[in-house]
């Protein structure tokens, strides 16, 4: 069967006054109809980008993008404008990290979901207005009739974030690219919000693209995981396999700095030293050598293949990975 989403290749750069930056590098994987994707890493990987690229959501006068992103065997990067706007919302969907950010705040949260669905599906506005209801209920938004006619700014941060999902989900799209929708959340509605998402998942059939920096979410989410650092993926496959004896030293480290339960209250978490490099050049060699322990000569000459075992990959000449 073929993948609903296949990236191959796909390279992002910002062009600034100060020059350029070099902010996704030769990024390649897939997605299958009913998968969960983590793409995890720290902030500034390339995560978010990667991401939004999928969708074509950057300044186009400020951005070079290469490569191939395959949604559903279109190429995303050489559609028309109709073409994907077509796509956006109905085929694909987005839900951002802060909602605000997202809705217009003078229009009401009924309104902007009933247009999405009028723009999509060509139906009248008291169905599109009903299809709002539908989605605010199944999102669990307590009172949905009366929500229907607030304003984004009259709701709290996790009933926002509901909404932005009812938005997303409205016309019922294939694949829902969720860029760190948790992150400005208390830690009880984080649970809540994710076990929405995977419920609604299941309910639509539809595939994921998950972008966190924590670990623990990856966990709950994700099938799959695409490790991030500096602009690259370093280590993808099985999720559990993944995070649970991970290959790479990024990896290792980024879980090694990571709360674990049952830890000891008093044990310090060790940190990964260094910085992450500045992106203002294309990077061929490890980006992490700089931080890495293992990192020898070789390190520091082009990067070869990928180290694979099927279904995992690493990109690391020191992994072992007969020890998977």
């Amino acid at each position: 069967m073929n993948p609903v989403v296949e990236v191959k290749n796909l390279n992002v750069t910002f062009k600034g006054e100060e020059g350029s930056i070099f902010a996704v590098n030769n990024v390649s994987f897939d997605l299958a109809a009913g998968e969960t994707l983590a793409l995890l890493g720290e902030s500034g990987c390339g995560k978010s980008v990667t991401l939004k690229s999928l969708m074509r959501l950057h300044p186009m006068h400020k951005t070079q993008i290469e490569g191939q992103v395959l949604v559903e065997g279109q190429d995303v990067l050489k559609m028309k404008p109709k073409a994907l706007s077509a796509m956006r919302g109905k085929t694909v969907s987005m839900v951002f990290q802060e909602p605000m950010l997202a809705f217009d705040p003078v229009f009401t949260v009924g309104d902007q979901i009933a247009e999405s669905v009028m723009r999509h599906e060509r139906i009248g506005y008291k169905e599109a207005r009903q299809r709002a209801l539908e989605m605010l209920d199944r999102v669990r938004i307590p009172s949905a009739a009366k929500r229907l006619d607030a304003y984004p700014h009259e709701m709290s941060g996790g009933m926002r974030q509901r909404a932005m999902i009812a938005l997303a989900l409205a016309c019922k799209p294939r694949v829902l690219l969720a860029d760190e929708p948790t992150t400005a959340l208390d830690a009880t509605v984080q649970i809540q919000v994710l076990l929405l998402l995977k419920e609604l998942q299941r309910e639509l059939g539809m595939s994921m693209i998950f972008v966190t920096h924590d670990v623990g979410v990856a966990i709950e989410v994700a099938d799959r995981t695409a490790v991030m650092y500096a602009g690259r993926i370093i280590e993808q496959g099985p999720v559990q396999e993944v995070l649970s004896r991970p290959w790479h030293p990024y990896t290792q480290g980024l879980l090694g700095a990571t709360v674990h339960p049952g830890m000891d209250r008093n044990q310090a978490l060790p940190a990964i030293p260094g910085a992450p490099p500045q992106l203002i050049r294309r990077i061929d060699e490890c980006a992490f050598a700089p931080r890495c322990a293992q990192a020898s000569s070789r390190c520091l000459s082009p990067l070869p293949g990928v180290n694979t075992l099927a279904p995992r990959w690493t990109r690391c000449i020191h992994a072992d990975v007969s020890q998977a």
